[in-house]
């Protein structure tokens, strides 16, 4: 992507809902400073190198797409690209984006056994620090251990910031899910949420798909969200 646009750089990715993460809506819990980083890389104070890991479900997409929103709107210059998708791309793809404010790299596990990848990530890495300019990665394991294979982009990414992002509680995802929720227009009651979460594995992203489920079957038997119906459908 050139240095003239202001945009997510344009690759065959589609934001749907994820239009809506920001920062406000990630419910911090333990996280207070990665969130403090993230807001003086959007507010392009200061150049960081930072490695976000955790496990699934535990927010890490949530706040580099809101990182990207974010800047897009003050007019940075930044691009997003998911590595879950890796084969729709093209390696070019890296080419001139050392020219960014940020770039914003999701879930570099993916990389694994991919050499061409891990060099020109290398390069990128590289080029963003000699200009002065943000990079975020994001990763599902810490940056010792990751399984790649050049040695250079790992010890890389073991010299900077680190962050793991802590799992939410018991308590915080009773407040996550009543935010998602309310944001496909629907209340859950608390005794319904605790009744998921006690019967669900404990992982957001089987708790948020169930709520998706919970959605959908609601509309479609038009009925009321209680604990029978719950239990009727995960059963």
């Amino acid at each position: 992507m050139s240095r003239g646009s202001s945009s997510v750089a344009q690759i065959p990715f589609q934001f749907g809902n994820n239009q809506q993460y920001d920062l406000a809506s990630f419910l911090t819990g333990e996280n207070e400073t990665v969130l403090h980083i993230l807001k003086t890389i959007i507010n392009n104070e200061t150049p960081h190198r930072l490695y976000l890991w955790g496990a699934q479900g535990s927010g890490k997409t949530h706040l580099l797409q809101a990182v990207c929103k974010q800047a897009s709107e003050r007019n940075l210059h930044i691009a997003y690209i998911p590595l879950k998708q890796l084969d729709e791309f093209s390696i070019e793809m890296l080419h001139d984006l050392g020219e960014l404010d940020i770039v914003c790299i999701d879930d570099l596990e993916c990389v694994a056994g991919q050499i061409e990848w891990q060099q020109g990530l290398t390069w990128l890495y590289n080029e963003l620090r000699d200009n002065g300019h943000s990079l975020i990665i994001s990763a599902n394991v810490s940056a010792t251990s990751i399984a790649l294979e050049i040695d250079d982009l790992k010890s890389r990414l073991s010299w900077d910031q680190v962050y793991q992002i802590k799992p939410a509680s018991d308590e915080l995802k009773i407040q996550i899910l009543k935010q998602k929720a309310k944001l496909r227009s629907f209340e859950l009651g608390d005794d319904v949420i605790e009744f998921i979460i006690r019967r669900v594995d404990r992982d957001l992203t089987s708790l948020i798909a169930i709520l998706d489920q919970i959605d959908h079957a609601s509309l479609a038997a038009k009925r009321k969200i209680t604990i029978p119906f719950v239990k009727e459908l995960i059963s």
